[in-house]
């Protein structure tokens, strides 16, 4: 269980009990003291789109959200260099001076804007964009700011945003708690315009005591979390995570909202032959992914 007892796929493994891995990120803390940085691209089997789950170690939460905002303005730089006049092609509405993706490329929206989730609240409820479609009732703290308000907050924006500090209880038992707020964690939304959410992550517990607690708290037992909870109990460091949505990355950084275009892009990658052509890169996951992998094994970071 990582996000919620809700959302576990049960299955019969020979007569015992077992269910289908959520996220591949508890496990990756199980390695990290011995690799350093470690991601992982797999199927998540959850009631969410799949993600890929990158962990780093001695880090604070500001070293988080830089890794994720360089890892987006590298790879989003990288697949321009590569493949723009096909880009092109595709879509030219993104080479419009005044486009998002333009000020990306040029380092204009840098650093990524930065909001709290108490100031998305207000923004929202500023802006009159409510949680329902058919309803005036605003936002009240607490309550999830979903797909739709997500992307209509943005577009009034204008560039990518990261969300930051939401509730502790609205967040995974694993999240660490802001030092100077135990009311909220060092959580995070990378926010883009046109996708809304595209990346999630956090910084994790990583004291024994505090995960005990948090296992208490949200009544999950933690005899199964043995070899999570070790990690604990003989020392671990301060590390963060956070899963990207490959699809919704794409979406955002090319503007293709259609699947028409999709497929178009799909034909990009294979062109492009990201693995010195022996891989038929024919699915915009591979693409993407191959390009993440450079990017976590020492590739040019803006």
């Amino acid at each position: 269980e990582v996000e919620g007892g809700s959302t576990l796929f049960a299955l019969d493994y020979f007569g015992e009990p077992a269910y289908l891995t959520q996220s591949s990120q508890l496990y990756l803390e199980s390695v990290l003291p011995v690799l350093g940085d470690v991601f992982c691209i797999a199927q998540s089997y959850r009631a969410e789109k799949s993600q890929t789950p990158v962990i780093c170690a001695f880090i604070d939460f500001n070293d988080l959200l830089n890794s994720m905002e360089d890892m987006v303005r590298w790879v989003v730089k990288d697949v321009f260099e590569r493949g723009g006049s096909l880009l092109q092609e595709v879509n030219p509405e993104i080479f419009e001076p005044d486009h998002f993706m333009q000020k990306l490329l040029h380092g204009e929206s840098k650093p990524f804007k930065r909001m709290t989730y108490h100031e998305c609240i207000q923004f929202c409820n500023e802006n009159n964009i409510y949680p329902n479609e058919d309803s005036t009732e605003p936002f009240k703290i607490g309550d999830d700011i979903t797909d739709r308000p997500e992307r209509e907050m943005i577009k009034l924006i204008g560039e990518p945003v990261f969300m930051i500090h939401f509730p502790a209880d609205m967040k995974a038992f694993y999240m660490q708690k802001c030092p100077q707020d135990v009311t909220l964690t060092e959580s995070v939304d990378l926010l883009l315009p046109g996708v809304g959410e595209a990346i999630g992550g956090s910084m994790r517990i990583w004291q024994q005591e505090e995960l005990e607690a948090a296992f208490k708290r949200e009544h999950i037992d933690p005899a199964p979390y043995y070899w999570y909870t070790d990690q604990r109990k003989y020392g671990s460091v301060p590390h963060g995570g956070y899963g990207l949505g490959l699809e919704r990355l794409m979406i955002g950084s090319w503007d293709c909202h259609t699947s028409e275009k999709l497929v178009c892009i799909q034909d990009i990658w294979a062109e492009l032959r990201l693995d010195q052509g022996q891989l038929n890169v024919g699915r915009i996951e591979v693409g993407c992914f191959m390009i993440l992998v450079a990017h976590m094994n020492g590739g040019k970071r803006t």
